[in-house]
């Protein structure tokens, strides 16, 4: 997975001691919640959460598919920094590639990289039943906007190069 040269959003977090194995090295599916809290930030940025309940009313944003190449370890203490693109928005679902660079920004050492694809669902509580629902009108807008300022970007790179 090539490393883009834009993201929609990144953040930083520090490694502690319970992320990590008697060797002092990330456990594997700690790379997962890095990505998770990750998402769950960026939602916020544009004023959404990844759960709401409201009464009887339940939504949420369940996992479809993920995937992760590990490349590098992180370790105790390591500050990392978390970065998502949107790749495609579909009628019910998002599908993100994410990027975790380790503490050697001078080369942005890439530990890992993969994508998360997750679907918009709506529970309902009374009869207990899981269904997709579409993807709200307004942040479908946010992430559309997002995702053609960066390709305008990408054409005035590409016009100037």
């Amino acid at each position: 997975m090539d490393i883009p040269e834009q993201f929609h959003f990144s953040r930083r977090r520090l490694v502690e001691f319970v992320d990590t194995d008697v060797s002092g090295l990330v456990h594997f599916a700690n790379f997962f919640r890095y990505v998770e809290g990750t998402e769950h930030a960026f939602f916020r940025s544009v004023g959404y959460k990844m759960h709401t309940a409201d009464g009887a009313d339940h939504q949420g944003w369940p996992r479809l598919e993920v995937s992760c190449r590990y490349f590098k370890p992180a370790r105790f203490e390591d500050v990392l920094e978390i970065c998502l693109r949107i790749e495609e928005i579909r009628s019910s679902a998002l599908r993100y590639g994410y990027w975790i660079f380790g503490p050697e920004a001078a080369d942005q050492s890439l530990l890992a990289s993969g994508s998360c694809t997750i679907i918009h669902v709506a529970l309902d509580t009374k009869a207990q039943k899981i269904c997709k629902a579409p993807v709200p009108a307004e942040l479908r807008r946010k992430l559309e906007q997002a995702m053609a300022a960066e390709a305008g970007r990408d054409e005035l790179r590409r016009r100037a190069g």
